[in-house]
């Protein structure tokens, strides 16, 4: 069984700070100061950007407007659905649990179709997880960083998870032409371990998949200063606000504990690409030629 309290614990912290903080001033100012041509400029939503620019290890560039990783989408407006539109994206794969979906589903731009290909497995013990439950988790030293480095791993070795990310690379090869937008709830873990699967298998070097991981926490900066003022403003302890901080952030330990076990079920991350998610040389080849200029 997965390990899923990171998840739920997430969950229950974006429900309580969703609207108050992905759209407040705040960000929307981070987010205009940014240098960073890849981030799109959608205002009421966060961590949407462009995979496009990297360059692979034999000379070839990853192409613009033909992917785009995100958080939620639920609390997009119709300039930000617009946005999105104008910028080709007509497929949009949402790796979030049912309980996610239900709850806040998706807005999609006008013609875009929205496939559901949850990453996670439902732990149904947690759904009825209570906000005391949850807070005495919180509250245990080092909690958030240890659950993190164990669902790494576990996304990386559960089959449910596997068949998840095999479907997400079906649906790229579908995607002939346009833009791909794929997401979860902070745009972070299910998310950003498929950008580095799809990005490793188009020949972009580790050094560059793992600055494009870890560029989640300078565009999502805002989003966490405000809940840790929010937690400062309720009295947080120090345990708790390290263990937010470990679940709504991304650590290089997170992608090392991702590689160690693709490490313990394939050797490294082009066997478990071919053997683990059934991607075969004709696959990769397609990809490259879809993906690649």
């Amino acid at each position: 069984m997965l390990g899923l309290k990171p998840v739920w614990l997430t969950l229950w912290l974006f429900r309580r700070s969703h609207e108050n903080v992905i759209l407040n001033d705040k960000y929307n100012e981070y987010r205009g100061a940014l240098t960073i041509e890849r981030l799109l400029d959608i205002k009421h939503g966060y961590n949407f950007r462009d995979l496009g620019g990297y360059q692979t290890t034999d000379g070839h560039t990853t192409k613009w407007q033909r992917t785009v990783r995100s958080a939620a989408l639920n609390q997009l407006n119709r300039a930000d659905l617009a946005t999105l539109s104008a910028y080709g994206v007509h497929t949009i794969l949402d790796f979030r649990t049912n309980q996610e979906l239900l709850r806040a589903p998706d807005r999609v731009p006008g013609g875009a179709k929205d496939y559901h290909n949850p990453i996670l497995a439902i732990d149904d013990t947690r759904s009825s997880a209570t906000r005391e439950e949850l807070r005495e988790d919180l509250s245990e030293p080092g909690y958030g960083h240890r659950q993190m480095i164990q669902t790494y791993h576990e996304m990386i070795a559960d089959d449910f998870s596997q068949q998840a990310y095999r479907n997400f690379f079906d649906y790229l090869i579908a995607n002939q032409k346009g833009t791909l937008l794929f997401h979860c709830t902070a745009g972070k873990d299910r998310t950003g371990l498929g950008a580095i699967m799809f990005l490793a298998a188009l020949g972009v070097p580790q050094t560059t998949v793992l600055q494009d991981y870890l560029l989640t926490n300078e565009v999502s900066k805002a989003v966490l200063d405000a809940n840790m003022d929010r937690l400062d403003g309720e009295g947080a302890s120090a345990a708790v606000k390290d263990n937010i901080r470990a679940l709504w952030t991304v650590h290089e330990d997170y992608f090392t504990a991702a590689m160690d076990e693709v490490k313990t079920q394939a050797g490294d991350l082009p066997h478990y690409l071919s053997d683990n998610l059934q991607l075969s040389d004709e696959k990769i080849a397609e990809l490259r030629r879809l993906y690649l200029a």
